[in-house]
This record gives C-alpha cells, sequence and structure tokens, in this order.
C-alpha cells in the first residue's frame, strides 16, 4: 500500500499517484497505474472544481492507463484534460502557474514497470537533476540494463534520487518465484483439477482485475477456454485481453468476484455458477502470506480441503530491489511503501548502504575524455549480510553499459503433488499483499489541503 504523499522534494510542482491535500496546488497531474492505493482524490470535488477553471492542468499517464481510467464514468470529467504519452518517449512538459505566468520545463520519459497493464515509472529531467519515480514495479534482475532510457548512450545515466516501490524490502522477501514459475505451477494444478469432469471448477480468488490478466490470459491459451469475470468493460479497447475472457458463467475456469468481498465458499461461486452442482477449487495468489511463514514452503501450498495459495507478486523482491539500486547507484533513495511489520526508519536504514557517497566520489579530470567519478568505496554495514550478492559487481554510478544475457527460464522443483497436502496455517495474523482497482475509494471531500495522517504526523516528500 503506497504512502507516498505525492510530491518530489526536487520538483514540487509537479504531483504523481496522490491528488489531495497539498497536492491540488500541483501544476501538473501523473498516474502510473490504476490501482486504487495511487488514486487518492483522482474523483475528489476539490480537483474536479480546480480542472473546471484551470486552461493548462493536465494528467500524464500511459495509453492503457487512460483507457482504463476513462471506462469507468465515474472518471470521466478527466477525458478534456488527460495526456497519454508513449512509452519510452522522452517528452517535453511545461508547468505553468496560471496566476504569475511562471513556467517550468521538464523532460518527462515513461518506462516500463511490469506491474500491471499501463503501469509505468516516470524519469524525470530538469533543473534539478535526474530523479526516477518506480510507481509499483517488477523488474527482473538484470532488466535495468535494458532499459535503453536509464543510459546516457553507452553510460547509466547519473540519476539523483529514486522514489521507491518498497514494498518488499525486507529480507523476509530475500527471493520470490517468477510470474513464470508460478503460472507453471497453477497450470499444472488447473489441469489435474478440470480434467476430472466438467464439473471440476477453478476459481481463482483474485481482489481486482488489473495485474492478473498475466494469469487469464496464459491459462485461457493453455486451456482452449475463456475465465469468467464480472464484466467486460474495462477491457473492451485492449483486445489482447478481451478475447481471453468472458461474462459467460459456463466455462471452468472463473475470476469473478463476490459483490460484497466475501471469501471462498466450496459450494458456490461468487456468480453462483450453473444449477448443476460443481466440484470448486480456490487459487489464491498472494505474496505476502508466504513472507510471514516461519519456514520455506512450495510455490503452491493447500489450505484447506478444497483451497490454495499461490506465491504471485506484483512487487519486486527483495533482491531484486537491490540488484535494480546497485545498477543505478542513486544519491537518495525514498522509500514509497513500508513492509508490513517494520517502520519508515527500519526501510530508510536497510537502503542506506545502496545510496551513493558523494563525499567520497573524487572527479578525476581526463584532458582527452570525458569527466568520470571514480568508483566510491562499497559500504559494508547493510544489516541483511547478503553483500556477497554482489561481490565483484562494478558499482561505480557512472560507468559503461552492462549488457545482459537473455536469462535462464525458472523451473518449478516443487511442482503441485496430486492431491497437495494440507498445510496447516502459521497462528497470528497475516496480511496479503493484494492490488485493488475497487471502487471504493474514500473522498477527502472539502477536508484541508495541508491535512494530517492518522496520528498527526503531516506528509511529506513520500512520508
Amino acid at each position: 500500500m503506497s504512502s507516498f504523499a505525492g510530491r518530489m522534494k526536487e520538483y514540487p510542482n509537479m504531483s504523481l499517484d496522490r491528488f489531495d491535500r497539498e497536492n491540488l496546488h500541483a501544476r501538473a497531474y501523473f498516474l502510473s497505474h490504476c490501482h486504487k492505493d495511487h488514486m487518492k482524490g483522482l474523483k475528489g470535488p476539490l480537483l474536479k472544481r480546480k480542472l473546471k477553471f484551470s486552461l493548462t492542468v493536465k494528467l500524464y499517464c500511459s495509453f492503457v492507463t487512460k483507457e482504463l481510467l476513462l471506462s469507468n464514468p465515474k472518471y470521466a470529467f478527466w477525458e478534456d484534460h488527460i495526456v497519454a504519452l508513449e512509452l519510452e518517449s522522452p517528452t517535453l512538459i511545461t508547468l505553468i502557474d496560471e496566476a504569475s505566468g511562471e513556467r517550468e520545463e521538464l523532460v518527462v520519459t515513461l518506462l516500463p514497470a511490469g506491474h500491471c497493464p499501463g503501469s509505468v515509472m516516470f524519469l524525470v529531467e530538469g533543473a534539478q537533476g535526474a530523479v526516477l519515480y518506480t510507481g509499483d514495479f517488477r523488474l527482473a534482475k538484470g532488466d535495468a540494463s535494458r532499459i535503453e532510457l536509464l543510459h546516457s548512450g553507452s553510460r547509466v545515466k547519473d540519476i539523483k534520487s529514486v522514489y521507491l516501490d518498497s514494498t518488499f524490502y525486507d529480507p523476509r522477501f530475500y527471493q520470490i518465484p517468477s510470474r513464470e514459475t508460478c503460472l507453471h505451477a497453477i497450470q499444472d494444478l488447473v489441469q489435474d483439477w478440470i480434467s476430472r469432469s466438467v464439473r471440476h471448477t477453478v476459481w481463482l480468488n483474485c481482489k481486482a482485475a488489473y495485474g492478473y490478466e498475466y494469469l487469464f490470459t496464459n491459462l485461457a491459451n493453455e486451456f482452449h477456454t475463456q475465465i469468467h469475470v464480472n464484466n467486460l468493460d474495462m477491457f473492451k479497447k485492449m483486445p489482447e485481453i478481451l478475447s481471453h475472457v468472458t461474462t459467460d458463467r459456463a466455462t471452468q475456469i472463473h475470476a469473478c468476484r463476490h459483490p460484497k468481498g466475501e471469501d471462498f465458499l466450496a459450494t458456490r461461486l461468487p456468480c453462483g455458477g450453473s444449477s448443476t452442482p460443481l466440484n470448486i477449487i480456490s487459487i489464491k495468489p498472494s505474496t505476502m502470506w508466504f513472507g510471514e511463514r516461519t519456514q520455506r514452503t512450495k510455490v503452491i501450498v493447500r489450505t484447506g480441503a478444497s483451497s490454495y495459495r499461490a506465491c504471485f507478486s506484483f512487487h519486486s523482491s527483495y533482491s531484486e530491489i537491490k540488484d535494480f539500486l546497485s545498477y543505478l547507484q542513486p544519491i537518495n533513495i525514498y522509500p514509497s511503501v513500508v513492509p508490513i511489520g517494520r517502520t519508515h526508519a527500519d526501510v530508510t536504514e536497510l537502503l542506506k548502504s545502496m545510496c551513493r557517497d558523494v563525499s567520497s566520489s573524487a572527479v578525476v579530470y581526463r584532458p582527452l575524455g570525458t569527466l568520470k567519478r571514480t568508483r566510491p568505496e562499497q559500504q559494508t554495514h547493510d544489516v541483511d549480510r547478503a553483500d556477497w550478492l554482489f561481490e565483484g559487481a562494478d558499482l561505480a554510478p557512472v560507468r559503461k553499459r552492462v549488457m545482459m544475457q537473455e536469462a535462464t527460464p525458472t523451473t518449478l522443483t516443487n511442482p503441485p503433488d496430486d492431491p497437495l497436502p494440507f498445510t496447516p496455517l502459521v497462528t497470528g495474523d497475516y496480511m496479503d499483499c493484494t492490488e485493488s482497482n475497487d471502487d471504493e475509494e474514500e473522498e477527502e471531500g472539502e477536508r484541508g489541503w495541508g491535512g494530517e495522517r492518522p496520528g498527526g504526523r503531516r506528509e511529506r516528500w513520500g512520508g
């Protein structure tokens, strides 16, 4: 759950993924993707009023995010104020103060975030240097080296600050199975179940639609069927997804949802199913549950007579984030999410060793070449003691681009058995890491623009 307050220190005249309180003063808005925790205030009455009288304020996002947003009538008032930007295409954006006429020019580039359809990172370049806002992201190790616009020629760009999706920046989530690994495990389980008879049905217990399309499309292709969902509105302008989903209940794979968010009932599908009795299993993709367990588990775990958990993540793991940051070596890293069970101070301390120490970086003059920073001394006080992963790696912030080889496909070492043994739940509370695009946003209403968060702490620069 994002706790980013909406503004970056370097460029406070723009607001990202937050549209209430102090962000109502912004000259431009940016939306990384359509999940509820990144859309606070986006349909609020104060912002709607501001747009009514503004000639210059725009909302910038990807083309897919624009279509998803406008598929909901409650956001229709944004239609004349949205500017969809091409992915990986640097765009000059002028931020104008309508009262004074003051202008600020920025170059903004949308980079792939790998989180859900339309999700992007924002690379912002201007007078205060280059900063990167990741939004929510899932990048595998080595992916940063493949993103062309994080480089200037053969060099890695000098990134001053990263505003980071730190959802799993915690050693408990050191390594998370890839989506391919999870998909293969789910396919095996689905195949075993639905092949028993036409009455054997699978319910994918997904809290939101955006982000799970990877599962829907691949399962639909594998089993030559369509996945049942509640409605198709959000996919009408995305034919590559629309052809894999249906509102016809006569299918063996469902991803429909209970109107009131009720949990799984082994005797009934959320949509009601057919009049013929069905044999149903539920599969709930989640990551937090696996991270909170006291011992390692398989990719899929049986948690009840007819229910399963699958380790599936929209967010980069701890080791993937370390790889990403060690490649960029920014001066500052600001966490946008506090991992469950941690504090903001905890995650900030963990991130310190990934920041470039500018005080120890001497500048060497090279008369026949360009100026380069020398390699900073690598700090060794990382509390997770996992520095061995990066021994021998060139972590200098300015260096030649690393050309990565294609990753070796991950194989599933523990495919689900038939049937999977029941795994007792770990005692104590746990929280799922699930994304939501429910239309249940709490409006800020007519509250003040500079309000405080629960507990009295004022929101500043991502918390």
